[in-house]
């Protein structure tokens, strides 16, 4: 497989040769252009002098266009007489030599003095000459300039435009492909430059695929949980109405608000795994986990008193965390509400809250209950997952509902056998960096 083109590559490569070759022709056209502009101007101060020496007594009878401004020149010999003047009348002898500036027939001229021999000679040329002479040779380089860089452009805005095709298949690849596929892009004829930005999409839609696929499952898994209650609660009804004596009806009703119960829970429970954003995080304060602790025990305590469980505080040392004060409280609550749902009657379940010797921070739930098994260690923090043969109503998300508001603390989530008997959850907050 041949490496993939960069697109950094193509554009240099034509840049840099489109560059080199029109450099190489404004070259060779500056060169000539400046050639011929020296010849015409040299021919031109020649054709000036031999105008300027032919014109000594002779009267001009036609007038040059092609030779822009004027040429003056005059000789005085050694005892300052006028030998010669090209223009009548004669400017008067200079009074310094080397150039000036000076004013003659309403016309500013530049001159330039000089002795030979102890004559004096000054040749002079009307001011502007030069500057019109030099817009006449530099017109012609400049229109090639002008003419090199427009190709120039068109070249590179075309190698461009190729070069960035890619991009626009790409664009045009997203924009009519079906929105519910998330199938990855094809990265095989990409070039270099896209290959990260083509990997990093097909991330994206492999985590949207794996979120919409979860959230698949998880109306699958809530619809078959919710299936069973409410088949309960129209059996019941039925049983109700079929119902001779008082207390087959009564006894009907009574399953029948049990099992309202239960699809109450559960929905509360779906609703609070729902919450839970993972793309969301939780809002940031200071949470006192001793003052949640002491709290959630109250708020459990008459559902622990009607079990016959022995619901306690155990120390708290005053810590705190960065976290959602709301989320945590439902961590505990639900932790409280296993611990207390599976222990037997004239059980004990003890929260706590412990910072260890290495600085982490600790909240732990402890039971005297059954336990889990440790193979279903890790099972038991998946959705609706209950353990094979367990007596008590539940809904199989609790712990699941635990571990998904854990990791949004950067929290972990650890269940122990107790040596004595029953469970110890422990939920750990790393030591903070110093």
């Amino acid at each position: 497989m041949s490496a993939p083109r960069s697109i950094r590559a193509t554009v240099l490569g034509w840049q840099l040769g489109a560059m080199l070759l029109l450099g190489c022709v404004a070259v060779l056209a500056a060169y000539t252009l400046a050639v011929r502009s020296f010849e015409t101007l040299r021919n031109l101060e020649l054709a000036q002098i031999a105008d300027a020496v032919a014109r000594h007594g002779v009267e001009p009878d036609t007038d040059d266009d092609e030779q822009p401004g004027d040429f003056l020149s005059q000789v005085w010999n050694a005892n300052g007489r006028l030998a010669y003047a090209s223009h009548d009348p004669a400017v008067p002898k200079p009074k310094k030599l080397g150039e000036f500036d000076f004013l003659y027939d309403d016309r500013s001229w530049h001159g330039f003095a000089r002795t030979y021999g102890g004559q004096t000679i000054l040749v002079a040329r009307e001011a502007g000459a030069r500057r019109e002479l030099f817009m006449r040779i530099s017109l012609p380089m400049l229109t090639v300039l002008a003419g090199l860089a427009t190709l120039l452009t068109v070249l590179l805005g075309i190698r461009v435009n190729r070069a960035l095709a890619p991009l626009s298949s790409l664009r045009a690849a997203l924009s009519a492909r079906d929105p519910s596929s998330l199938t990855p892009v094809p990265v095989d004829d990409a070039p270099r430059e896209l290959v990260p930005l083509v990997g990093t999409l097909n991330g994206l839609l492999g985590r949207v695929e794996g979120l919409l696929e979860g959230q698949r499952r998880f109306i699958a898994d809530a619809a078959h949980e919710l299936r069973t209650p409410v088949t309960a609660i129209r059996l019941y009804a039925q049983l109700a109405q079929r119902a001779d004596t008082a207390a087959d009806r009564d006894s009907a009703i009574a399953n029948i608000e049990a099992s309202c119960l239960r699809a109450t829970h559960l929905v509360e429970q779906l609703l609070a795994l729902a919450r839970l954003d993972p793309d969301n995080g939780p809002g940031r304060a200071p949470v006192a986990l001793e003052l949640i602790a002491r709290e959630g025990v109250i708020a459990q305590s008459p559902l622990a008193e009607a079990r016959g469980i022995d619901l306690g505080l155990g120390d708290c040392d005053a810590v705190s965390v960065e976290g959602s004060d709301a989320e945590l409280r439902m961590l505990l609550n639900n932790l409280i509400d296993n611990a207390v749902r599976y222990t037997p009657a004239g059980g004990q379940v003890d929260v706590s809250v412990h910072r260890t010797a290495t600085g982490a921070v600790e909240l732990r739930v402890e039971d005297s209950g059954p336990g889990i098994p440790e193979d279903a260690h890790q099972r038991v923090f998946e959705r609706f997952f209950r353990l094979a043969g367990a007596e008590q109503p539940g809904t199989g998300l609790g712990l699941a509902i635990v571990k998904s508001i854990a990791e949004r603390h950067a929290a972990t989530v650890v269940l122990e056998n107790r040596a004595e008997g029953g469970l110890r959850v422990r939920v750990c907050w790393p030591a903070a960096p110093a």
